[in-house]
C-alpha cells in the first residue's frame, strides 16, 4: 500500500513526542536509528496555538520522521519555544496510565546494547530471551529510557519459520526493509489505561481497528522487570490496523495501581504527547468519537501537519485513559 491510499482500519500513523532539543533527538532517531526526516518546519499562529493549548506566541521547531513507502508508524519531533516545560515521564518508570512506550525492530540487539551504552543510555535491565511457545516464537527484548524520557523497546525477531506469529514478523520485515542500521519505524506503541473496555471502544469503534492477540500476564519474573509485584495481574490487549506496523499494545493493571501521567502529557512538555492517525473523514469520525464518549480535545481547523501537508485535523481523549489522540484527514 502506497502513502497515498487510506487504511480502512487506522494504524497509529505517527507518534508525536516533545522534545529538549530537536538536534539531540534527531541525532538518535535519524543518526542511531537511520530514520528518514522527511520534514522539517516551525509551527505557529494562532490556530496551531489554540490547537495545542498553547499561550500566544509560541512556536515549535519540527521534523517528521519515517521509514518505507507507508504512512504509519512515523515519528513527530516537536520543541516548543515556551520556558514552561517539564519531562512527562519521570526515569525508569517502566509503566504507568497514559501513552507510555515504541517498540521498534532491530536487526542485532547485542551490537546496539554497546552502541547505546556508549551513548550514555541507562537499560532497565540485562537483555532478555523471551520464548513465547511454539506457535509463537522467540524475541530478544531490550528496554530503555531513550531521549526526552520516552521509553522504548528494542525486539529483535529471532524464530524465522513463517508459521509462526514471530517467523511471520520475521518475515515481513525482511520484504518491507530497514533502515540503514538495521532499524524500522515504530512497530508498537504502549497505551496502558485505566478502564480497556473503554479504550477498545475507541480503537474499534471509531478507527476501526481489531484484535490482534488478548491475554492477562501474571508471570512474576515478567512482573519483577517491569517493576510490579510479583502477583500484579495485567490485562494485555494488542490491537492492529491495516498494517503490521502501528500496533497499539494496551495494558489495564487489575489488582495493583501505577501513577498517571495523562495529566502532564500535554503541549509544551517533555515526552510522549499523542497518537495520530489518518482518517477518511474527519466530521463522521469526530460524529463517532461522540458516541463512545472520546471528548474534544483541539475541534477540527486546517493547519499543516508535519511530514501531511494541509489537513483537517482535531485532537480527542481516549476514553479509557483521557491520553491525547490526534486525528487527521488530508486536504
Amino acid at each position: 500500500m502506497s502513502s497515498t491510499e487510506l487504511f480502512a482500519s487506522a494504524p497509529v500513523s505517527a507518534v508525536i513526542l516533545g522534545v529538549e532539543n530537536l538536534a539531540a533527538s534527531l541525532a538518535f532517531y535519524n543518526g542511531t536509528l537511520g530514520l528518514d526526516i522527511m520534514e522539517e518546519a516551525t509551527c505557529s499562529g494562532p490556530i496551531f496555538e489554540a490547537y495545542w493549548h498553547l499561550p500566544a506566541g509560541t512556536a515549535a521547531r519540527c521534523a517528521f520522521l519515517g521509514h518505507g513507502a507507508d504512512a504509519v508508524g512515523r515519528i513527530q519531533l516537536m520543541e516548543f519555544d515556551s520556558v514552561e516545560r517539564s519531562r512527562i515521564k519521570p526515569a525508569d518508570l517502566k509503566r504507568a496510565i497514559g501513552l507510555f512506550n515504541l517498540n521498534i525492530y532491530t536487526s542485532d540487539l547485542n551490537r546496539d546494547l554497546a552502541q547505546l551504552s556508549e551513548q550514555g543510555f541507562s537499560f532497565w535491565g540485562e537483555l532478555a530471551h523471551l520464548k513465547f511457545g511454539p506457535a509463537v516464537g522467540e524475541t530478544y527484548e531490550l528496554g530503555f529510557d531513550g531521549p526526552d524520557g520516552v521509553a522504548i523497546n528494542l525486539v529483535e525477531l529471532l524464530t524465522q519459520d513463517p508459521a509462526t506469529m514471530i517467523g511471520h514478523l520475521y518475515n515481513y520485515v525482511a520484504e518491507y526493509g530497514r533502515t540503514e542500521t538495521g532499524f524500522t519505524s515504530v512497530v508498537t506503541t504502549a497505551h496502558t489505561v485505566a478502564d480497556m473496555d473503554k479504550a477498545l471502544e475507541f480503537y474499534y469503534g471509531p478507527l476501526g481497528m481489531t484484535l490482534f492477540v488478548e491475554s492477562v500476564l501474571e508471570v512474576p519474573e515478567l512482573n519483577r522487570a517491569m517493576g510490579l509485584p510479583d502477583d500484579a495481574r495485567t490485562r494485555s490487549v494488542l490491537v492492529q490496523g491495516g498494517h503490521e506496523y502501528g500496533k497499539v499494545a494496551l495494558a489495564q493493571p487489575l489488582n495493583y495501581e501505577i501513577p498517571d501521567l495523562v495529566p502532564r502529557a500535554v503541549a509544551p512538555n517533555i515526552g510522549y504527547l499523542a497518537q495520530s492517525f489518518a482518517v477518511a473523514d474527519l466530521d463522521t469520525t469526530l460524529s463517532h468519537c461522540a458516541t463512545v464518549n472520546a471528548d474534544l480535545y483541539a475541534g477540527a481547523a486546517e493547519l499543516e501537519l508535519p511530514g501531511r501537508g494541509k489537513c483537517r485535523a482535531a485532537i480527542v481523549r481516549n476514553p479509557g485513559s483521557g491520553a491525547l489522540q490526534e486525528l487527521y484527514q488530508r486536504l
